[in-house]
Parts: C-alpha cells; structure tokens; sequence
C-alpha cells in the first residue's frame, strides 16, 4: 500500500459514528440565534445553508487552516430528545457501528493493562516497533517508552510477539491512566523533532474560543482535565482500533455534559484524542446541542486535527482530497445521529396508547 493511499485514509477517522430521513419538524426559528450566529462566526455558515439546516438537513464546511491541521464545522436539525444524543455517545455499542472502528472498549478507573485484553495488535505495528529508535520510528512513541521496548522484549525469542504485545497493552494503559491522575500527556519521538501532544493541544484550544463562549466551565475542565472538576460532567475514556487504510490504535478522552431542564447553556461533548499510533497528533471535537424551540434539537459539531502526515508541497493535492472526504464524513455523522434519534422517536411514538 502506498504512503498517499494511507494519507488519504486519514479523513475517515475524524467521525466516530456512522440513512437520511426528512425531519418533520416546523420552520420556526430558535429560542436564541447563537445556533446562527456560531455558525456564521466559525464557519461563515450563508442563509441559504442556514435555510437547508432548518429543512433537516446536514451541512459541513471545510475551514481555512494552516497545512498541518483539518477542520470541519457542521450542523443537522433532529426532531427528538437532547437525551437521546447523549445516550448514544455513551454506548459502546452505537460506537462500533461505524464502518471505521473495528474493536473499541472502556477504560477501568483507573485504566489497567486487562482493559486492552480485546485490542488485537497489529503484526505491522509490533514489527515496526522492533527496529524503532528515537528520530525513527514508525509508531507513535516516546523516547521511554521506546527504551522499554528495546530492554525488556526479548526480540530474538520465539514468543517476541507476545511480549511486545504485553509490553504496548502495559504501556497504554499505563500512559491512561497517567492522563486521568494528572492529565499528562506524551512526547512522540517518532521523527527527527519531537513533538508534545501538550502543545499541539494549545493551539487546538486557541481555535475553539466562540464555543468557550457557550460554557467557560465545560472549556476549563476538559482543557486543564483532571485539575478542574466540574459538577455534572461525565468523563469516559475508550481505545478503538480504528480502520484507516491501516488499523490504527487510538485512546480518546469523552467528556459529556447535559443541560439540565431550563438551562440557558446548550448540551456539550467533547472528545480529546490524546493518543493514535499513526497519522494523528492531537484531535479534538466539540459537539452542541441546542434546544430548537419546537421539539428537537440543532446538533453543531466542529472536528479539528493536527498531523504532520499533509505538510509538504507534494501533499497539497491529497490534503485537499482528505479535507473534501472529511467534510463527508461529518454530512455522514450528522445524518447517522439524526435518523438513529428520529428513528428512536418514531418506535416510541408508535408504541403509546
């Protein structure tokens, strides 16, 4: 397989969740405008998008970002219940729908290696390991964890496999649960300059200042996570193995917070990938649910990545193929969430007396 075949893969792991229905719902206008003005703010959202969005319709835009990032912005009208939404991201199960995970599972508090049991390892992956080295390296690694790698697997052993893969699942878990105690995040020396996840984190944030906005208390607790706990919020964290041309092992952190009955504030989710073997530095998605008046919900959702896999002038064709495939992927998400809510609606409706 080619390295632009991989590259082009990248945009189908920016969505998680994978059948378009009409919505039914009345053209009315929101309690508030924040819905429209976030969307002209952040994503210069016209009124005829805005028009296609109170149809029921999905729509994402592609931001204008620097060549190591990918943005997405995009927003769908459901006719049914906020709590429906956050039900589905709770359940495992909804996540292993999409066409993308192919193995997911929850960490414990605190996460520990037999949380991974179910994690099958690629041979790729643990070969590719075996001849790492700071500077060089196919997998996303440390430098610690590296050395680990190279003394404590017998490489020349029949059983290298198994110990390799003992050794990851150990490892993970271990860098889990150091980012739940403490929220520390690693140092990938896979290439000659290392990177800190920590700051390709601040400069995500930088970009999400119109949702802060929305609930400076959500912001603070997933930015600063564990240091500022937030009554209400519920923090899950997950491994997936994600298909992306290559499988790809990634650990996200989920943090749900619902509205409470007559808050002004709109329902929040956020997911922080804080760790993928490939392709991905640091990913982060923030997800709206605002209160439509009538009897559903607007859903706005911006996805943000940054990766060193599209920078290059030789790669200014595939990132513009992953920005375009990207923007579908979220169309796809959007109309997913909608028909499974509305769907869930109609059954219930049906079975009232």
């Amino acid at each position: 397989m080619t390295k632009r075949c991989r590259l082009l893969g990248i945009a189908s792991i920016l969505s998680l969740v994978t059948a378009s229905l009409t919505s039914g719902l009345p053209r009315s206008q929101p309690p508030d405008n924040r819905v429209y003005t976030l969307l002209r703010t952040v994503a210069a959202f016209t009124t005829a998008e805005l028009a296609r969005l109170d149809r029921g319709e999905p729509v994402a835009k592609v931001l204008d970002t620097d060549r190591r990032e990918v943005a997405i912005v995009g927003a769908v009208r459901i006719a049914g219940p906020q709590a429906k939404l956050f039900e589905r991201y709770r359940s495992a199960s909804n996540v292993k729908t999409s066409d993308v995970v192919m193995e997911t599972g929850r960490f414990s508090t605190p996460p520990i290696p037999d949380d991974l049991r179910d994690l099958h390892l690629e041979d790729y992956d643990l070969e590719t390991i075996r001849t790492c080295k700071p500077g060089d390296c196919g997998v996303r690694l440390s430098t610690r964890d590296m050395e680990r790698f190279a003394h404590e697997v017998n490489w020349s052993a029949p059983t290298w496999k198994q110990q390799a893969g003992n050794l990851w699942r150990t490892l993970l878990a271990a860098n889990a649960a150091a980012y739940m105690a403490t929220g520390a995040l690693s140092d990938y020396r896979n290439k000659a300059t290392p990177l800190d996840v920590a700051d390709e984190f601040a400069i995500l944030f930088e970009a999400f200042g119109d949702f802060e906005k929305l609930s400076p208390d959500f912001m603070a607790h997933v930015k600063r996570f564990p240091g500022v706990p937030l009554e209400g919020a519920e923090d899950l964290l997950y491994w997936s193995k994600d298909d992306i041309n290559r499988p790809v092992t990634r650990i996200t952190h989920l943090s749900l917070y619902p509205a409470p009955p007559g808050a002004h504030r709109p329902g929040l989710v956020a997911a922080k990938q804080i760790y993928a073997a490939h392709y991905f530095d640091a990913g982060l998605a923030w997800t709206c649910a605002f209160d439509d008046g009538a009897s559903g919900f607007y859903m706005v959702s911006m996805n943000r990545v940054r990766t060193r896999s599209l920078t290059g002038f030789s790669r200014t064709l595939v990132r513009s193929i992953v920005q375009r495939r990207s923007r579908d992927a979220m169309e796809g998400v959007l109309r997913t969430m909608k028909a499974g809510i509305e769907r869930l609606r109609a059954q219930g409706s049906r079975l009232k007396p």
